[in-house]
């Protein structure tokens, strides 16, 4: 969660423009531009502003302020680049300048620069010890500053959790009442796999709405629900997450995806395309090949194959024209639906045309399309060639995404498995729940790697390691309930289990 853009500037705005008029009483024709931009900035007319601090600046070229404040113009109106020069200017022109310094770290976090923004919020820092706002936003570039999906955590990443969370109770003890450093931490413990912790965090500083719609408005609120939204789907609590980024919906005004996520795991199908079609309808969403690809995966669960393959034709004529290096994934969506119907050879077809698409504008993705096309061959008992494709899911894993690779040793194993090569299976499943431990993680992929080796050992008839592997299995699968792929894997573990 951050302050919003335009909140955090104007709050910065008031106060420079304060220094400004101090110091700069006598020269009329200057203070006019001045008092005219301000105006206009405060009326949401940025352009406007932006002419007005220019002729200002003709007037007087090494007035500090007018750079930063139009600089503050340009950032609102999201040209980081000449934001960040001018707020460059000012500090050459006044090396003691704190504001600017800040100013700048908010342009390079939005240019998603977060290291110069570290940078910058730590010299504004140094120059101005109590700028609460500069610790606030410090400790958010340093939340940004690796991706958290990237586990398990380098002590560079767990280092720079701690400095964010440091930064957040800085904040909180130069202001106690400080609602959105609490919204903040629990970002930075949620990163961490603090769920419960998180969770704590998000409750207080929602006990402070009024607060946070006051410094962030609706938007900055909708993002705090959004964020314990997120963490609760993490835990996984789907009917928590669904109540908050409703929360969110009402103040933002749009669907989140992690919403939709959440309606087709619970398999919600039509709640999820009501959210497709805002999307849809949206003019600001540039998307829109995503939603109709989302709402026709949809359809397909519902059984409404033409409406599916409809959905998937609107999908292709708008990634044609706006997006065609995402075709691979408009491909590959269709063929999960032709697997979802049985039209196997229809599947395999989408998924070579994904390939091939994938190759051309995405190859670092092929690793999440070949397990789909081993799944086919799978089905339909091919499995050398299933054999074949995961053992290539896995060498692009391996080099693109390593710390995915846990999701698909299953995989490697279940093609064992159906050749009855259990050593090989149960080396498999093992390797993933391996890799999984070493990263903190318990999910899905990783029971069913317990499932995976609960059938080895019951085809081997060892029936007490079958069962407490399948045990484990339906123990991790539990967490996830109500979402429709733990309720079916727990049904058939509950059968397995039962045949021993």
């Amino acid at each position: 969660m951050k302050i919003t853009k335009r909140t955090a500037i104007g709050i910065t705005l008031i106060a420079l423009i304060g220094l400004t008029s101090w110091g700069l009483a006598g020269a009329l024709t200057e203070q006019q531009y001045i008092d005219a931009g301000k105006a206009e900035y405060h009326r949401g007319n940025y352009d406007a502003a932006i002419y007005l601090f220019t002729k200002g600046l003709e007037v007087n070229p090494n007035n500090q302020y007018l750079y930063n404040d139009r600089g503050l113009c340009y950032l609102a109106l999201g040209d980081e680049d000449k934001a960040i020069e001018d707020f460059s200017k000012a500090i050459e022109l006044d090396a003691d300048f704190a504001g600017a310094y800040y100013n700048r770290g908010l342009a390079y976090f939005e240019a998603r620069g977060y290291e110069n923004a570290i940078a910058d919020y730590t010299t504004a820092i140094e120059l101005d010890p109590d700028n609460i706002d500069a610790y606030y936003n410090r400790g958010l570039a340093y939340n940004k500053l690796f991706h958290y999906y990237r586990k398990p955590f380098t002590p560079e990443h767990n280092e720079s959790y701690e400095k964010a969370i440091a930064d957040f109770d800085k904040v909180l003890e130069l202001d106690p009442e400080y609602a959105l450093a609490h919204a903040a931490k629990g970002g930075a413990l949620y990163r961490r796999g603090e769920f419960e912790n998180a969770t704590a965090e998000f409750n207080i500083a929602l006990n402070s709405t009024d607060w946070i719609l006051q410094k962030s408005g609706g938007i900055g609120l909708a993002g705090v629900y959004k964020s314990r939204g997120r963490n609760y789907r993490a835990i996984p609590d789907y009917n928590k997450s669904i109540e908050d980024y409703n929360m969110a919906m009402n103040y933002e005004g749009k669907p989140n995806g992690h919403q939709m996520a959440n309606y087709k795991d619970v398999g919600e199908w039509n709640k999820a395309i009501e959210l497709y079609d805002m999307r849809i309808a949206d003019p600001t969403y540039t998307q829109k090949y995503s939603a109709y690809y989302g709402a026709g995966y949809c359809y397909c669960k519902l059984g409404q194959h033409e409406k599916a393959m409809e959905m998937y034709d609107k999908a292709f004529e708008d990634c044609l024209k706006n997006r065609p290096d995402r075709l691979y994934r408009v491909y590959q969506s269709k063929g999960d639906c032709y697997c979802e119907f049985g039209q196997y050879d229809a599947a395999l077809e989408m998924y070579n045309k994904s390939v091939e698409e994938c190759e051309m504008h995405s190859p670092g993705r092929l690793y999440t399309i070949y397990p789909k096309i081993g799944d086919v061959y799978l089905a339909i008992g091919e499995y050398d060639k299933a054999m074949e494709m995961y053992n290539k899911t896995v060498v692009e894993c391996a080099e693109n995404r390593p710390n995915r690779l846990y999701r698909y040793y299953p995989k490697v194993g279940d093609a064992h498995l159906a050749l009855n090569e259990y050593d090989k299976a149960i080396e498999n499943y093992n390797k993933s729940i391996e890799l999984a431990a070493k990263a903190g993680i318990e999910d899905m992929y990783v029971a069913a790697a317990y499932k995976g080796l609960g059938i080895v050992y019951k085809e081997l008839g060892e029936n007490e390691k079958a069962r407490a592997a399948l045990e484990k299995a339906k123990s991790l699968y539990e967490k996830y309930q109500p979402a429709v792929e733990a309720m079916e894997n727990i049904e058939e573990i509950q059968q397995l289990l039962g045949e021993l």
